[in-house]
């Protein structure tokens, strides 16, 4: 009996794979894999629209899974295809907002400077300025990272990689240019300024109030990320 060649054969089966597969029966099966990917992403898009459709409304704490039903117009059957409970909606929601919404603009704030130093600034000062007046989305991404941190911390995570980099890229131009302390890694600096950047965040969002002004906030920062007499000389 001639032997098989590794690859020959699906495991367990017959049918042949790899350069065996005609090229048309290839690219046939690709454009129905490309179609279904996109009519799956529209539905769960739209999922995801009508909970920020309802949170722009004032529905936050008391957003229900059928309200997002009801909203989308859209059955609940078809909802746990693409979610697995309210979590999972809410993880969607918040990096929908996050990445469309809140990173965009302090991506565009930074970018308005050319100095490495100015946009690292423009980054605690424009955050400080979208949660100064706490609105409905401010809100929910307050509440719904509080939630998501004790029962999604994982994706959680993922979802912030957005502002994680953005943070870590500026930081990057910072050190490029000789001003960044030496002592500690960049990617915990970038860790430890997200965290404070987000606890700051959430109590003036939840409280209703800053305690901390965003020039303290950058003096402190400053103090705490460049190098010995750059943060002096920046205050």
């Amino acid at each position: 009996m001639a032997q098989r060649k590794t690859g020959d054969l699906e495991p367990g089966g017959d049918e042949l794979v790899g350069e065996e597969v005609p090229i048309w029966q290839r690219r046939s099966v690709d454009r129905s894999l490309q179609g279904a990917r996109a009519r799956a992403q529209d539905r769960s898009d739209r999922f995801a629209a009508a909970a920020l459709e309802l949170i722009e409304e004032g529905e936050v704490g008391d957003l229900t899974i059928q309200d997002v039903i009801d909203r989308s117009e859209m059955s609940l059957r078809t909802f746990y295809r693409f979610f697995d409970g309210k979590d999972s909606l809410l993880l969607a929601v918040y990096e929908t907002i996050l990445r469309t919404l809140a990173v965009p603009l302090l991506r565009e704030a930074c970018d308005k400077h050319s100095d490495p130093v100015a946009r690292l600034k423009a980054l605690l000062e424009t955050m400080s300025e979208l949660t100064a007046v706490p609105n409905a989305i401010a809100r929910a991404l307050s509440v719904y990272h509080l939630r998501l941190v004790e029962t999604r911390p994982h994706d959680l995570a993922h979802a912030l990689e957005p502002l994680r980099g953005l943070i870590a890229e500026l930081l990057v131009g910072v050190d490029d240019a000789g001003l960044l302390r030496d002592d500690l890694d960049l990617t915990t600096q970038a860790g430890l300024l997200q965290e404070l950047l987000l606890t700051s965040a959430h109590s003036a969002v939840l409280a209703g109030i800053r305690q901390v002004s965003a020039e303290d906030l950058w003096a402190f920062c400053s103090a705490a990320i460049l190098r010995p007499g750059v943060a002096r000389a920046t205050v």
